[in-house]
């Protein structure tokens, strides 16, 4: 597939990619509560700039979680709304793997902690196993407490994410925060494209990756700027 559009919304950082045969578009910004009022411009100005309608791209990539209840919503919505409105089929990436294979090269073995915030992370390790990203460990809520354990427990050497420098953890030298961005996803779906063939779904079929069950916040955490 040579023209693909992607975005994420699952953290408080937003982004939009377009790839074409003509080169790479993005959009990237730290948006917080306000992806809603961002993405569908973005893509209308990423569509215009690389001079292309909704009906001819081959593909639509969403990042579909762990992240933001919210967050998880408006991409999914707007990967569903695209995708019945172009007639596309819709690919529904972790972004926990999208940015361990980011980092592939960084470690044979690739630990990734998102800030899942009141005071947990998202967390997953993946494997490089001839060219191929595999998981080790799927997608789990864990404190910042656990993250040595956790790392000892499955080996890990490298670890990504956005909680790297926001919680105490006892993380190895190799340790780098990268916020998640649309690029990524292209990137594991043009790489993994193999791998990937019958993960490509029609709208109607996409889904957010829920790993925290609550959806709902107290009065008291509203007001500390909390987020699911």
């Amino acid at each position: 597939m040579s023209c693909l559009l992607a975005f994420d919304t699952s953290t408080e950082f937003g982004s939009v990619a377009l790839v074409t045969p003509s080169g790479l578009i993005t959009r990237f910004d730290k948006l917080g509560n306000t992806h809603s009022e961002y993405m569908l411009p973005w893509i209308d100005e990423v569509l215009q700039e690389a001079g292309i309608k909704g009906k001819d791209l081959d593909g639509i990539v969403f990042g579909a979680g762990p992240g933001s209840f919210t967050g998880l919503r408006i991409a999914c919505g707007l990967a569903q709304g695209l995708g019945y409105g172009w007639d596309k089929k819709v690919l529904p990436v972790s972004t926990l793997a999208a940015l361990a294979y980011q980092f592939k090269n960084q470690a044979k073995r690739i630990a990734v902690l998102n800030d899942a915030r009141m005071g947990e992370c998202y967390a997953a390790v993946f494997e490089i196993v001839d060219s191929v990203l595999k998981v080790v460990t799927a997608e789990q809520l864990i404190k910042p407490s656990q993250v040595g354990q956790w790392l000892a427990e499955y080996q890990s050497d490298f670890v990504v994410g956005t909680a790297i420098g926001v919680y105490e953890m006892a993380l190895p030298q190799k340790a780098q925060f990268a916020p998640m961005r649309a690029e990524y996803l292209l990137d594991y779906a043009q790489g993994l494209a193999s791998e990937l063939q019958d993960a490509w779904v029609s709208p109607d079929a996409a889904a957010p990756l829920y790993v925290r069950d609550r959806v709902a916040l107290t009065i008291k955490e509203r007001q500390a700027g909390e987020r699911l």
